[in-house]
C-alpha cells in the first residue's frame, strides 16, 4: 500500500485520518505542521501528503507552495472545514490552484477518505483497476518480491 503524511494541526482530525488510513493498511507519518511535514519529507519519501488548509505559523497554501516547489510532481490532497476568514469551497477552490490534486471537506467520512486517495494515487486507471493494482501491490511486498 502506500505511504502517507497527514498534516493537521488538529489532533483528533489527524488522529481519525491516520486510523482510517492505517485500517485501509497504508503506511502512514502524522505532523502537526507544515514545518513537521517538512522536515519529515525530507527523511522519507511519501507517495502522497493530506494537508489541512488552515493551520498556524505555516498554512496549508504555503506548504503546498514550499512543497511543490522542492519535490514537483509531489501528490497532495488539500482539506478543510474552513477557517474563521474564508469559507471551505472557496479555501478548496485556492488549494487547486495551489496545486492540489484533490481535496477533502471536513468532516469527513472513512469511504469518501478512501476513495478520494485511492483515485489521487492511480489518477490514470479506474477505480476497480486501481483497487485491483493495490492489491497486486500488496501481494508482492507481503511475498518478499516487491
Amino acid at each position: 500500500m502506500a505511504h502517507i503524511l497527514v498534516v493537521d494541526d488538529d489532533d483528533l482530525s489527524r488522529l481519525y485520518l491516520v486510523a482510517i488510513l492505517r485500517n485501509a493498511g497504508h503506511t502512514v507519518q502524522e505532523a502537526e505542521s507544515g514545518q513537521k511535514c517538512l522536515e519529515q519529507i525530507d527523511l522519507n519519501a511519501v507517495d502522497l501528503t493530506i494537508t489541512d488548509i488552515f493551520m498556524p505559523v505555516m498554512d496549508g497554501f504555503e506548504l503546498l507552495a514550499t512543497l511543490l516547489k522542492a519535490r514537483p510532481g509531489s501528490k497532495v490532497i488539500a482539506m478543510s472545514g474552513g477557517g474563521l476568514t474564508m469559507r471551505k469551497k472557496l479555501a478548496l477552490h485556492v488549494a487547486k490552484k495551489f496545486g492540489a490534486i484533490d481535496l477533502i471537506s471536513k468532516p469527513f467520512q472513512s469511504s469518501g477518505v478512501l476513495d478520494t486517495v485511492t483515485q489521487a494515487l492511480c489518477p490514470a486507471k479506474s477505480f476497480i483497476a486501481c483497487q485491483n493494482w493495490l492489491c497486486r501491490q500488496d501481494a508482492l511486498f507481503f511475498s518478499g518480491t516487491g
